[in-house]
């Protein structure tokens, strides 16, 4: 469940700062914030994918 509101909060901040930013006509700017945020994100997701196949290979490996 952490994960999910980690995630959430990344993409509710990176929204708002993208929302402003483009108010203000800062569009490259906005874009490279979306940017920054998908791969922050993506990073936690990998290493959660990397997690569960380590224990997954711990299973099977006796």
């Amino acid at each position: 469940m952490e994960i999910i509101f980690k995630l959430a909060g990344i993409g509710l901040i990176t929204a708002i700062v993208n929302q402003i930013l483009k108010h203000f006509g800062k569009e490259e700017i906005a874009s490279i914030t979306t940017l920054a945020g998908l791969v922050i994100s993506l990073l936690m997701v990998v290493d959660l994918v990397q997690q569960l196949f380590n224990t997954v290979k711990s299973l099977f490996i006796f």
